[in-house]
C-alpha cells in the first residue's frame, strides 16, 4: 500500500511519532554530548591538580636547602637568604619562624592570668569580650576555669550540630581554635596571621613579630617600637641584648628581664606556604618545618602538612 493511499489523519500521527522520536534522540545525543565534556572536564581539573601538588612538593625541597644553607645559626633575621620571598615557574613560596606569631598553646600554659589577658586584649579586636573568649581557651585545652563558664561552654557545643565536645589538649593547628566558643566569627585568614600552635620554645622572635605583638607582650616599648623596628629591619638582632641600647631601656630593669623570658632572636620551627599554579589549577599549601640544632649536616625535618586551599579558574 503506497503512502498516498494512508488517510490523512494517520499520516499526521505518523509524522508526530517520527518528530518525538528524533527530538528524544536529538536530546539523547546532547546529554551524551555533556556528559562527555563534563568528564572530560573533571579529568583536566584532576590531572592539573595532581601536578600542582607535585609541584609544591618540588618546592619543599627547595625550602630545606634553603634552612640548611643558613650561614647564621645562632639568630635568624629578615636579613637572612630563607627570609625572601621565592618565585619560580608557576610557584613561589615565602618562609616565616612559627615564633613570628602568638602561641595558643603558649598562651594558655602562662600561669598568670593577667599577663594572658593583657596579651590578647591588644591582640583581640576592639569591643571583644576578653576575658571570655580567654577562658573558653582554657575549657576547649582542659584547664582549671570558672565552673559557671565551664557549663555554658559544655552546653553551647551540646546544642551545635553535630554536636561535639572541647578536646581537652593543645592545639593541633590554629583553626582549630574556630571550634571554640566565641571564636567561629573571627576571619580564619586574620587567624592565620596573628596565631601560631607550632615551637614550644614559648619565646617571640623579635626580629620577625609584627609590632602590634611586640606590643601586646610589652606595652612599655611603645616610645621605642620606631627604633626597635628599624634596626631589626637594616641590621637585625643577632642578640637579644642590643635591645638594651636600641630601645634605651636599663640591663637591670624588670622590662628587660620580662624580654628575656618571652624574647628570642633565634627560631627552630618555621612556616613555609608555598602556591603552586598549573593549566588553571592554584593550590596552597602549609609545610611546617622543623630545623635540627646540627642543620649543617642533617635535613631539616617536616612535622606537619596540609592543603590551604585548591581552588580553579573555571569555578570562578
Amino acid at each position: 500500500m503506497s503512502l498516498s493511499s494512508v488517510p490523512e489523519k494517520s499520516r499526521g500521527v505518523v509524522l508526530i511519532i517520527v518528530l518525538v522520536l528524533f527530538m528524544a534522540l536529538s536530546g539523547l545525543t546532547l546529554m551524551t554530548i555533556d556528559v562527555s565534556s563534563k568528564g572530560a572536564v573533571e579529568a583536566a581539573k584532576v590531572r592539573s591538580e595532581y601536578e600542582a601538588h607535585f609541584l609544591a612538593e618540588e618546592a619543599l625541597f627547595l625550602i630545606y636547602k634553603q634552612l640548611q644553607d643558613d650561614k647564621t645559626p645562632f639568630s635568624d633575621t629578615a636579613k637572612d637568604h630563607w627570609a625572601r620571598k621565592w618565585e619560580g615557574d608557576g610557584v613561589w613560596f615565602e618562609i616565616t619562624p612559627c615564633n613570628a606569631k602568638v602561641n595558643l598553646n603558649d598562651v594558655a600554659n602562662i600561669q598568670d592570668t593577667k599577663k594572658i589577658l593583657d596579651i590578647m586584649g591588644r591582640i583581640l579586636p576592639a569591643g571583644t569580650d576578653v576575658e571570655r573568649l580567654v577562658g573558653s581557651l582554657g575549657v576547649w585545652t582542659g584547664k582549671k576555669v570558672s565552673s559557671t563558664l565551664k557549663k555554658i561552654d559544655s552546653l553551647f557545643y551540646a546544642t551545635q550540630y553535630p554536636s561535639y565536645s572541647p578536646t581537652g589538649r593543645v592545639f593541633v593547628t590554629p583553626e582549630e581554635v574556630t571550634l571554640v566558643n566565641g571564636w567561629r566569627d573571627f576571619d580564619r585568614e586574620w587567624i592565620d596571621e596573628n596565631f601560631t600552635v607550632w615551637g614550644s620554645e614559648g619565646k617571640i622572635n623579635i626580629n620577625f613579630a609584627s609590632p602590634e605583638t611586640l606590643l601586646a607582650y610589652f606595652p612599655k616599648l611603645s616610645r621605642s617600637i620606631k627604633n626597635i623596628i628599624h634596626w631589626r629591619n637594616t641590621r637585625g638582632f643577632t642578640d637579644l641584648s642590643q635591645v638594651i641600647s636600641v630601645a634605651g631601656i636599663q640591663a637591670d630593669s624588670e622590662l628587660y628581664k620580662n624580654m628575656l623570658n618571652y624574647l628570642s632572636v633565634k627560631s627552630d620551627i618555621f612556616e613555609a606556604r608555598v602556591v603552586a599554579s598549573v593549566s588553571g589549577c592554584r593550590v596552597v599549601k602549609r609545610y611546617i618545618i622543623s630545623r635540627p640544632s646540627t642543620f649543617e649536616t642533617e635535613l631539616p625535618n617536616l612535622i606537619f602538612q596540609n592543603d590551604v586551599s585548591v581552588t580553579f579558574d573555571s569555578d570562578q
